[in-house]
């Protein structure tokens, strides 16, 4: 389902005697001549097979959606706008940046490479945002706020940042696709429960009626909401991303104002130029919410390769989000960095000063060798009861007359107590030093996985894009994914019989009106 077809209201912007019922056979789109259809949430005409939008009163262009859009290209013969003439295109000869910004703002190096080598020039094709963050703050405030960043960072060089250097902080506003959507994923994976759960038992010792790991089936239901995805070349994707995320209640309809003292990107590519990129994305989202799932047992590992994913009713807006945008050379390699202009978030990698970038790495191998030598201790205490009892049949393997059993039958209160001592050996080693050790081990990998302050921090997790309005559903299933009509449920927690269940096939295809977008996303491999 596009954007379009979404109920909203109309925001005020026409009363009831202004807005006018558009017939099939009245208004047509003037891009494609295709039936037009009033949508009070954008108070303008759309076009469902072009995706553009315009004002219901002179049918002029207001927007677009950018989906299945005949004016991709931009070949030039497209008309500009009034609110485009008053704009202006600086182009960078060094790099082959090219921002957009309105005639009274000027610059005097490129925002990407630092070049003075800019050529201003006559905007030469329609920009068309639709929706729009405003900026919180101004550069000022930006270059303090990254000041303080980099008073957080330690051991960078004291001669890293300058005053003129940080002069060159650039407001940029990025061309985004935020996308939305219900996710289904067919989903196969172990698992566990009992000491399965611990991969050091996993792997060295035998299934028990209490500890087992099995080859389980399910389907996951949810949705994942407004995850960003730039649109633009020259800004690298996982600089973009860990700038994220953003707060899109102070999303807007795009007004020209918002431009003034500010430059702006136009989108390099749409997304259906960009669905592998966006499908991994969203994959590795509904991967880590499977993951959350338990399916009653005490841990279920989803497996990629096996879980097959659908993405339905997909929602799509085109908005321009606020960026502080730096770019420095120090010591022949060039840094880029951004600061969020909304929510104050710095993004970038950061140089070490001498010598210490090799004492972090010393620090972390140090860990990673901990985490090894954590598992093998584990293994050893798993096997203590076995080995007790090895012990145990050691001496019972003595003679009547030996002195040890003589001892045993006129002493059998000290042996008694040793058999007790031993138990409780056991189970300590054998039941609560492992859990411990494996906790330890699971905060190790959780240190080892966290970014130093130098790097990059990664994109956020599915839990910032999690529809928390659209609750998870999670059932198990047979191995062919077909319905049951009992089944386990994840949010009644109901049990299942396999037996007794009767599977019921289903016979679901992508919508004959969705888009090739929308196609892409239907029934693929996970992370493929």
């Amino acid at each position: 389902m596009a954007i379009w077809d979404n109920p909203a209201n109309n925001a005020g912007r026409f009363g009831a005697s202004k807005v006018k019922t558009l017939s099939a056979d009245s208004y047509k789109c003037p891009n494609c001549a295709s039936n037009l259809v009033y949508d009070v949430e954008h108070g303008a005409s759309i076009c469902r097979n072009c995706g553009g939008l315009f004002d219901p009163e002179t049918l002029e262009k207001v927007g677009s959606f950018g989906i299945l859009n005949p004016e991709k290209n931009y070949d030039g013969t497209i008309e500009i706008s009034k609110e485009d003439a008053d704009r202006v295109e600086i182009v960078c000869n060094a790099c082959g940046a090219e921002i957009v910004t309105d005639k009274n703002t000027s610059s005097t190096f490129c925002a990407f490479c630092g070049s003075p080598a800019l050529v201003t020039r006559r905007l030469t094709r329609e920009f068309k945002p639709d929706y729009i963050i405003p900026f919180q703050f101004d550069k000022e405030k930006a270059i303090k706020i990254f000041e303080e960043h980099c008073e957080s960072v330690g051991h960078l060089p004291k001669n890293f940042k300058s005053a003129k250097v940080l002069s060159k902080m650039t407001g940029l506003y990025v061309p985004t696709w935020i996308i939305s959507s219900e996710v289904e994923v067919k989903v196969a994976g172990q698992a566990k429960t009992g000491k399965m759960v611990d991969e050091a038992y996993q792997e060295n010792h035998s299934s028990t009626s209490q500890s087992f790991s099995r080859l389980t089936y399910g389907k996951v239901n949810f949705r994942l909401k407004d995850v960003p995805f730039d649109g633009e070349l020259k800004i690298a994707n996982n600089l973009m991303a860990a700038a994220e995320p953003f707060d899109y209640s102070a999303l807007e309809r795009f007004r020209p104002e918002f431009l003034q003292g500010y430059f702006a990107e136009k989108y390099d590519e749409q997304p259906l130029d960009m669905t592998d990129r966006i499908y991994k994305r969203l994959d590795k989202y509904a991967l880590q919410v499977c993951d959350a799932v338990d399916f009653g047992y005490d841990d279920f590992v989803p497996s990629s390769d096996m879980s097959v994913v659908t993405y339905n009713n997909q929602d799509i807006k085109y908005a321009l989000l606020p960026c502080w945008f730096l770019s420095l050379d120090y010591d022949g390699v060039n840094y880029q960095y951004i600061v969020n202009g909304q929510t104050g978030k710095v993004s970038g990698e950061f140089p070490y000063a001498k010598g210490w970038e090799t004492i972090e790495r010393t620090g972390r191998k140090a860990r990673m060798e901990a985490v090894s030598w954590n598992s093998g201790l584990r293994v050893l205490l798993y096997a203590t009861p076995a080995i007790i009892l090895g012990i145990l049949r050691f001496i019972s393997g003595f003679s009547r007359d030996s002195a040890v059993m003589r001892f045993i039958f006129e002493h059998p209160f000290e042996p008694l107590l040793l058999l007790l001592a031993l138990g409780g050996v056991a189970y300590v080693c054998a039941e609560i030093l492992p859990k411990v050790l494996h906790n330890r081990e699971k905060h190790d990998i959780e240190m080892l996985s966290k970014a130093s302050s130098h790097d990059l921090a990664p994109e956020p997790g599915a839990e910032n894009y999690y529809d928390t309005s659209f609750p998870v559903t999670a059932i198990e299933t047979t191995k062919d994914f077909v319905s049951l009509e009992e089944g386990w449920n994840y949010a009644d927690k109901q049990s299942f019989d396999f037996k007794t269940a009767i599977p019921e096939a289903e016979t679901q295809g992508p919508d004959e009106n969705a888009t090739d977008f929308e196609k892409q996303g239907f029934g693929r491999q996970m992370l493929r």
